[in-house]
């Protein structure tokens, strides 16, 4: 299973939202974003994994995926705000597999410092799941 370095993975959804288009947020996005803001709020990353695409799955080892994120909630600490910002659509973005994404970004107050969190949902069998996520 490949795993892609966290460069690798902004470069990855900075090319795949290039060109796309605002959203609003349906109940379904809403829900699935909520679901992995928890999953991840709580330390949960290995639940967070199991419950993502299998894109992510494929691309990002568990192994990894959870390094990676304890690493960052280390850096920041626990998130006390979070403020939507932003949500942008793509469907069947060349040079990806093809689907509806939707990447949603957020001004957040972590323990320790602010940051801007991009969460990446991808449309699998009827249902939102995380495809990927990221801090800056």
């Amino acid at each position: 299973m490949a795993v892609l370095s966290r460069p690798g993975l902004f470069l990855f959804f900075l090319l795949l939202f290039g060109c796309a288009d605002s959203a609003d947020l349906t109940l379904d996005i809403r829900r699935a974003a909520d679901i992995s803001l928890t999953l991840l709020d709580r330390d949960d990353y290995s639940g967070a994994w199991d419950a993502s695409a299998n894109i992510f799955k494929e691309a990002v080892a568990r192994e990894a995926w959870i390094s990676q994120m304890e690493g960052v909630r280390k850096k920041f600490g626990k998130a006390r705000t979070r403020t939507r910002t932003n949500a942008i659509l793509q469907k069947d973005p060349t040079n990806h597999p093809p689907g509806e994404y939707i990447m949603i970004n957020f001004d957040t107050g972590f323990e320790r410092d602010d940051a801007t969190e991009t969460l990446v949902l991808y449309r699998e069998e009827d249902q939102w799941r995380l495809a990927g996520y990221f801090t800056k």
